[in-house]
């Protein structure tokens, strides 16, 4: 093409790359977002971009001036400099001008045709039939489409890095789907007169039948129109020959599109890579191959969205009617979440239900939904259209069969790692390998697809392909293997996690944790495993280990005391059922007990004496049990905040005279505490001083400082209802400095929260405001809701002292909000109160 079409397309490219580079798909929908809409294919403006083409007049020329019009305010966004719209016009009335004299720039040579000396190189008669027919269902793929293609442009020719762009993913991926929706886009585009090719490497057919870089490249040549004859017999020559055909190709202006299909390692393509970077070579792995010098594309599962659209689309091929997949979304949305948003996993539920027009989605999700059988649900009898079978075990197989024996027997037992992902101490674990064996094995696994890394120093197998390998952990000859690993890894969960227990609930008299130096390594470590562990917990159930069961969950109680987001009550539903097969009434007190220490902990003190009271009884028929005394101060902090002061009060005294015929001082102290919040909750807090100086003295003698965090706290609370606000407010940043030392975080909300109120009452509001929002954030992020209502009143309060309506109104309704999802309707209708009081007070409000 000329300069001035040139020009455009360079202006044209800069402008959207100053825009930020929008998906095509997105300038498509702003045409179409108009009134009329405006149509316009992304392969258009993908040749606009790439001077392929120039706007022509009518519609496609007011949409070029809206498009501009678009990336001039993205650019401006940006902060680019950008051409007035009137300047654009000038540009393109030009190129269009130039193009018309050159009858349309960029020849597109039929295939077969000749020009020129073209005569030197020899075509077939149709280059196209190179290449699969063009898939009849593209959903999802976009962006990775837009990516590729600018990827293929011909007219970025600089480095020799521009020539192979690899394609990977797990298999049934879709990747030799896009490659070959690229190759029809840039043959709609004519941007490879050379011709476009595809060759199957049969990189994963197995029994040695990978074709070879001199057999691809024979067969190239081929492609070419060589005459058999002229196709030397030595490997080398047939490689020096294709790279000679390459050259001339290059050198007359005619690229070359090369798609190399299922390509298992870089050797099978890299003698085929053309020295000039005129020409484009896509291949399709299921390895990442990082050793190729190119661009890489990684495909990842499809959304639920698109997965719905992709079984939508595919249905109505058969039936334009079949509205199966829009008449129930939810159904369509779950089928590909059960599929993994594994595009051939979609295709093969859609040639089911093609075969079925009956049948409604609800069935097939009622089915996939049993992971015993999900595999065998996701086959059907019959092959692609390039010839491959329509099952997901299938594909899995030919992945499975490339590994090494050490990485087969690796992904056969990290299919065993409980939770949705793994670390690497957790691998190495499984494996009963060193760290450094380990991370290798684990690289290989993620280079062939079968483990992913989305999280820093996570590791995660997608749902099918785990299916999959735990068949193969379960095949006989593997069984032992795989219970040895089982049990190993449970075991180190179980010590794992008893040493970070240990480390963030100290007990005078127990050994330190070796294992975690402070809490802050202890949370960290809960933080990233607590999913492991949950899971853990229903694995160690299902496998017969009961006793382990039962212990992962009792080592958990403290980080779900911290962490009440945490859904915990399937983990003890599956443990007080462990706890039944074990038939031993001592471990069904530890479970009850624990039970209801966590009902406590969610405000719902009704459930917690329910559990509470059956552990009493067993305690009451053993005789006694080394819980007892918890057991009982639980209780009695039940009954306190159900407001029978005078039986929790003696409860706690029971307790006390317990832990001190046991020698706990550290009970001791808890008890001196607990008493000591009864008796502010009867608004005596003079007496309530007198337990809280017996406990701070035991902390101190036993170095227990998370307890004496705990008790300044309770002490500024004493100090605020006898109204000396600024001892209240010292005790608080005591026991404040504490919680963040130890990581306590419900120490925090609370330490927070009544700092504020002590500095509202010394007249302090903007730090009282701050504090509160503080305590938010802290609540927020522990997930408990009743005491995020709790200061979001207080917060409420402050506003409306300060006049700030507004605010104080909105501060109202979330704690309506955050009450009664915890369940609290007491503070609900409180707040409601309070709610209607601020309403009233708020000028211009006309009851």
């Amino acid at each position: 093409m000329g300069g001035a079409v040139d020009r455009f397309g360079t202006e044209l490219r800069s402008l959207y790359e100053a825009a930020g580079e929008p998906t095509l798909s997105r300038l498509v929908r702003l045409g179409l977002d108009q009134a009329p809409p405006m149509r316009i294919s992304d392969s258009t403006l993908s040749a606009w971009l790439n001077a392929g083409n120039v706007p022509g007049p009518g519609e496609k020329e007011k949409y070029f001036l809206l498009l501009v019009a678009y990336l001039n305010r993205m650019a401006a966004k940006n902060g680019h400099l950008t051409r007035p719209e009137g300047a654009w016009a000038s540009l393109l009335k030009t190129a269009r001008e130039e193009r018309r004299a050159r009858r349309g720039g960029r020849p597109r040579t039929a295939a077969g045709s000749t020009g020129g000396d073209w005569h030197e190189v020899p075509q077939t008669l149709s280059v196209w039939d190179r290449v699969p027919p063009r898939p009849v269902t593209f959903v999802g793929r976009d962006d990775s489409l837009d990516d590729l293609l600018a990827r293929l442009a011909p007219q970025d020719t600089a480095s020799p890095s521009s020539v192979v762009t690899v394609v990977s993913g797990m298999g049934g991926a879709g990747k030799t789907t896009l490659a070959v929706e690229a190759a029809h886009r840039t043959r709609d585009l004519g941007w490879f007169t050379g011709g476009t090719f595809f060759i199957d490497m049969r990189g994963y057919s197995g029994n040695d039948a990978d074709l070879g870089p001199v057999d691809a490249a024979a067969l190239l040549l081929r492609h070419l129109g060589t005459a058999e004859g002229d196709i030397p017999p030595a490997g080398d020559d047939v490689l020096s020959l294709w790279q000679a055909r390459a050259d001339q190709l290059a050198g007359h202006g005619r690229p070359l599109l090369v798609v190399l299909d299922n390509v298992s390692s870089a050797g099978q393509i890299l003698p085929l890579v053309p020295a000039r970077p005129h020409h484009r070579i896509v291949v399709t792995s299921r390895h990442v191959l990082a050793s190729i010098p190119g661009r890489h594309i990684d495909l990842s599962d499809l959304s639920r969205s698109s997965s719905a659209q992709v079984l939508d689309q595919a249905l109505r091929i058969a039936h334009p009617e079949d509205s199966r997949a829009t008449d129930a979304p939810e159904h369509a949305e779950r089928i590909g979440e059960l599929c993994g948003g594994l595009p051939l996993a979609l295709q093969i539920v859609a040639a089911i239900l093609r075969t079925e027009p009956r049948r409604p989605l609800a069935s097939v999700v009622e089915e996939l939904a049993d992971t015993r059988s999900r595999l065998d649900g996701l086959a059907y009898e019959d092959v692609d259209a390039l010839g491959s079978p329509m099952a997901v075990r299938a594909a899995f197989v030919l992945s499975y069969r490339r590994l090494a024996p050490p990485d087969a027997r690796a992904f056969r037992l990290l299919a065993l790692a409980p939770g949705p992902d793994f670390s690497i101490e957790t691998a190495g674990v499984l494996l009963s390998a060193i760290p450094l064996e380990t991370r290798q094995v684990v690289r290989r696994l993620v280079a062939a697809h079968l483990l992913d890394c989305q999280v820093p120093e996570r590791w995660t197998m997608h749902d099918l392909i785990r299916l999959y390998a735990q068949e193969k952990a379960e095949e006989p000859h593997h069984g032992e293997e795989m219970t040895e690993s089982l049990e190993r890894i449970l075991v180190h969960l179980q010590q794992s996690s008893r040493e970070a227990d240990r480390r963030i609930r100290w007990k005078a008299g127990v050994p330190e944790s070796e294992r975690f130096a402070s809490s802050g390594e202890a949370w960290d470590w809960f933080d990233a495993e607590h999913r492991t562990l949950m899971a853990a917990v229903a694995t160690a159930y299902r496998a017969g280990f009961d006793l382990m069961s039962v212990s992962l969950a009792m080592n958990m109680v403290g980080c779900f005391e911290q962490r009440a987001h945490l859904d915990w009550r399937n983990i003890f539903d599956t443990a007080e059922k462990a706890a039944g097969r074990i038939m031993d009434p001592r471990i069904d007190v530890e479970v009850l007990g624990n039970i209801g220490v966590l009902y406590g902990v969610a405000h719902q003190p009704e459930r917690a004496l329910s559990f509470l009271s059956r552990a009493i009884e067993l305690i009451e028929e053993l005789g006694g049990h080394p819980g007892e005394a918890s057991v009982l101060n639980s209780a009695a902090s039940a009954l306190m905040e159900l407001g029978y002061l005078q039986e929790a009060l003696s409860t706690m005294q029971l307790a006390m005279s317990v832990f001190r015929k046991e020698g706990n001082k550290q009970g001791e102290g808890m008890m001196h505490h607990n008493i000591a919040s009864l008796f502010l909750r009867n608004d005596t807090p003079e007496r309530a001083l007198e337990h809280l100086e017996q406990d701070l003295a035991i902390c101190g003698e036993l170095g227990d400082r998370v307890g004496e965090g705990g008790t300044l706290n309770t002490l500024g609370k004493a100090y605020f209802e006898l109204r000396q606000y600024e001892e209240a407010a010292a005790a608080f940043r005591k026991g404040l400095a504490t919680a963040r030392e130890f990581r306590d975080v419900v120490l925090e909300g609370h330490c927070l929260k009544n700092l504020g109120n002590a500095c509202a009452e010394l007249a302090q509001f903007d730090k009282a405001c701050a504090l509160y929002e503080e305590a938010l954030e802290v609540q927020r992020a522990h997930g408990d809701r009743f005491r995020e209502g709790e200061t979001l009143m207080n917060l409420g309060l402050t506003h409306h002292q300060l006049n700030r309506h507004a605010q104080a109104v909105d501060c109202f309704h979330q704690a309506i909000d955050a009450f009664e999802e915890a369940g609290v309707q007491d503070a609900a209708h409180t707040a409601r109160a309070w709610l209607r009081d601020v309403v009233a007070d708020t000028p211009g409000h006309t009851p």
